[in-house]
């Protein structure tokens, strides 16, 4: 096609450059392009040709006004054909043609400023944020009241003219939008569903409870004719308005009973006091009677006649308790005193001495067969005068223990030493200053003092034992050193021997004692048998061995006599001379 460019404008002359370049494409491009529109309403244009999908308008479909938008903003069209216009580096959407497109299109006059009114001017959205994008997009759906149940091809017809519809660029995001605002809103309604049903519940057993109407025997039919016009009432379900019926009733009778039981408790009492007042009325009376009396009593009245006739039972057998316990009290404190009686008894002979510690119940009781306060007690139920008496000894024993730790502890302050040869005058007369002394049983200072004396001859015989056994160990030293002869003097023994456990346990003088004895011996035997010796040097051979048979004899003798012991006891045997210098040793 020719163009002709003569004297136009400049602006005019590229216009016409334009609708001729249109002209010549429409033969070959435009004709492989295709509008088509989204599912969210938006126009997208397809190429055939290439396959090739653009939400920007081609060039070679554009007009000749929007290919000379230098601008920013590009113009759109909503689903209705509607215009509007988008700033993809501000992300602003915006119905009215800017300013910018306005003065390219020759559309926009400068007003003046002095007549320009001081109105504020409402300022187009602006969403900085992507959380803002979409906090934009959900209050578009709710603000146009989108429900849960809507699909968004019925949400879309709704929203899609509304300037936030575009504040979300793809569909994705707001598909993926209202997908989370259905869910949100279904929970939501779920639960104020639920508060509500809640509260439904919660006003239909208050006006249980607060129904004129009510009684124990009340059913669910007459409670469904009195609220039918409730709107809690027709919030429930049939089925769950008969369960919440019937566990109310459940809980209604249980309080009831619960409230019936405490007052039946109070009037049985009152009932109780009026049987003890009035004086027509004892445990005697026939029910009868007692009916014919109480007719017209209001507590009476209110009973059941099973509750009145157990409260009258109750009443007769709370009063012979009574009486038999009166009886058994006063049946106790006469046995009572018949056993202090006999107790009494025991102590009056325990002061005299005749009863003690060690008294027999068969010895006693030989003693008092004729006492009346013993002759009580035979035959008594409970204890019998045995036990009593095996009581009365084991608190006699009780007693005897704290006078003995009292008079020890009195010998100890005073530091008296009983020795077995103190006598009880001599310790009675030590101790009768002691306050409380004098009030101790005399039979339990004797015993005291007994006790006492017996300790001390024990420790006595144990020291003596000791004593002994020292005395004989020293013995058995001297016999057993050979360096010990009838020469040797104490000091020399005592060197030799000093150093043995046999010599220190003995005192010095024993020790010289028993020393001086022993060396005796030893000279007597010595001199024995230098004597021995001369005698048989002047005998004659004959003379001489019939001494030496003899001695033979009795070596057997002896020999076979001590055989025994040595088989018995491992200790070497002892000559009967030895054993008689230990004996002399021992009682000198």
């Amino acid at each position: 096609m020719h163009c002709e460019i003569s004297s136009w404008s400049l602006a005019q002359a590229t216009a016409k450059l334009l609708q001729c370049c249109d002209g010549a494409m429409n033969g070959h491009e435009a004709s492989a392009w295709t509008e088509h529109t989204h599912a969210d309403g938006r126009r997208y244009y397809y190429n055939k040709a290439t396959k090739q999908s653009s939400w920007d308008k081609p060039e070679c479909l554009k007009t000749s006004d929007e290919r000379l938008n230098t601008t920013q903003w590009k113009e759109y069209k909503t689903a209705d054909g509607r215009d509007y216009f988008y700033n993809p580096v501000s992300k602003q959407s915006v119905w009215d043609m800017p300013i910018e497109l306005k003065r390219l299109r020759g559309l926009w006059t400068e007003p003046e400023r002095e007549e320009e009114p001081e109105e504020e001017r409402e300022e187009e959205p602006e969403w900085s944020t992507p959380e803002e994008r979409r906090g934009a997009f959900r209050e578009l759906l709710d603000e146009k009241g989108i429900r849960c149940t809507m699909k968004w091809e019925e949400a879309l017809k709704i929203i899609q003219e509304d300037r936030r519809f575009n504040a979300l660029n793809t569909a994705g995001e707001r598909k993926q939008v209202f997908a989370e605002y259905v869910t949100q809103t279904k929970k939501r309604e779920k639960e104020a569903e639920r508060e509500k049903r809640k509260k439904a519940k919660d006003d239909f057993l208050e006006a249980l409870a607060e129904w004129e109407d009510l009684r124990v025997a009340s059913r669910y039919r007459e409670a469904a004719e009195a609220f039918c016009d409730k709107d809690f009432y027709k919030l429930l379900e049939e089925e769950e308005r008969d369960e919440l019926f019937q566990d109310f009733m459940d809980e209604h009778e249980k309080k009831v009973r619960d409230d019936r039981r405490k007052q039946r408790r109070e009037y049985v009492e009152k009932i109780k006091a009026i049987y003890v007042e009035h004086e027509e009325i004892s445990t005697l009376s026939r029910w009868r009677e007692v009916q014919d009396i109480l007719n017209d009593n209001e507590t009476f009245k209110w009973l059941s006649k099973l509750e009145a006739l157990t409260s009258w039972e109750e009443w007769v057998n709370e009063w012979e308790k009574k009486e038999l316990d009166s009886k058994a009290k006063a049946r106790f404190r006469e046995d009572r005193l018949v056993r202090d009686g006999f107790r009494q008894l025991m102590r009056d002979h325990s002061d005299k001495g005749a009863l003690q510690l060690n008294s027999r119940w068969g010895d006693f009781a030989q003693t008092i067969v004729d006492e009346p306060r013993y002759l009580n007690v035979v035959g008594m139920p409970g204890s019998t005068p045995h036990d009593l008496f095996d009581d009365f000894l084991e608190e006699l024993g009780e007693r005897y223990k704290e006078d003995r730790a009292k008079i020890k502890k009195w010998a100890k302050a005073k530091g008296l030493v009983v020795t077995s040869t103190t006598t009880p005058q001599w310790f009675h007369e030590q101790l009768k200053g002691e306050d409380g002394f004098l009030h101790i049983p005399e039979p339990h200072r004797n015993m005291v003092y007994e006790s006492l004396i017996s300790k001390a001859r024990e420790q006595d015989e144990d020291v003596e034992k000791n004593a002994k056994k020292n005395r004989k160990r020293f013995v058995e030293l001297l016999q057993k050193t050979r360096e010990v002869t009838a020469n040797t003097t104490y000091e020399a023994a005592q060197n030799i021997l000093g150093v043995s456990a046999a010599w220190d346990a003995v005192d010095e003088q024993t020790r010289r004692h028993c020393f001086n004895i022993f060396v005796d011996q030893l000279k007597i035997q010595s001199e024995s048998r230098r004597v021995e010796k001369d005698n048989d040097s002047g005998d004659s051979d004959d003379d001489r061995r019939k001494k030496d048979k003899k001695k033979e004899k009795d070596k057997g003798k002896r020999k076979k006599h001590d055989e025994p012991e040595e088989a018995y006891d491992d200790e070497p045997v002892k000559s009967k001379k030895s054993k008689k210098m230990t004996s002399i040793c021992e009682h000198r």
